[in-house]
């Protein structure tokens, strides 16, 4: 999804470039930069930058101002967790906008949303769901991966119906012809995201940093 910020209540282009600011300086003191730019990490945050571009690039206009596309949040933040993922989502987001012409003045609103929202919400679950679940492969999978993708993209969809709202769009159309497109998409971020996150543990379980083979496969 991208919103175009004209459809928004007033204020919220302030509020949200206040709002991305803060995240990425709050993020950047929780990222070892010396490491992350020596280190063998740094080739795959671009190169998952590359891909979350791509993910956003490819949309499904709905109506002006409000277009469609999957997420791709949950997966990085498994991937290299939280902090690091939020600067690889800038990234590909930022990329995408200037790839395919987008609005640069909503592109903040979209970023914090879209992106720093869904992260948060997946560190979060991420964390609960590890205290409190067995530690085996498939709730890895089924849980911290699908589940919690589409428990994301549901938020995006409160969250933003209720902006749309505010900016003065009728309640009632948005429950019926706005929100229910987020449960659709809800189920393919979740088999995306599952999908996504099984070649990883498979083929390269050192690289995903929530990932611990000790943890979820031995003496499983």
């Amino acid at each position: 999804m991208d919103f175009s910020i004209d459809t928004l209540p007033p204020g919220s282009a302030l509020l949200s470039a206040v709002a991305m600011l803060a995240a990425l300086l709050f993020e950047s003191r929780r990222v070892a930069w010396r490491s992350l730019i020596a280190g063998p990490v740094l080739g795959r945050l671009l190169g998952a930058s590359v891909l979350l571009m791509l993910a956003w690039s490819l949309k499904a206009n709905l109506a002006p101002g409000f277009r469609l596309h999957l997420l791709g949040v949950t997966v990085l933040v498994l991937w290299f967790g939280r902090a690091r993922a939020v600067f690889a989502i800038a990234i590909g987001s930022l990329a995408s906008v200037l790839g395919t012409g987008g609005d640069l003045a909503s592109w903040p609103f979209n970023f914090v949303l879209l992106g720093v929202m869904p992260a948060w919400i997946s560190d979060l679950c991420d964390r609960a769901l590890r205290e409190r679940l067995p530690n085996h492969i498939f709730v890895f999978i089924f849980g911290n991966a699908c589940a919690v993708s589409a428990a994301c993209m549901l938020s995006v969809g409160l969250v933003a119906t209720g902006f749309q709202a505010l900016g003065g769009a009728d309640l009632a159309g948005l429950l019926e012809g706005y929100l229910p497109y987020f449960l659709l998409l809800g189920f393919a971020e979740a088999w995306l995201s599952g999908m996504a996150a099984t070649l990883l543990v498979v083929f390269f379980p050192g690289w995903v940093s929530s990932f611990d083979d000790r943890r979820y496969l031995t003496n499983k």
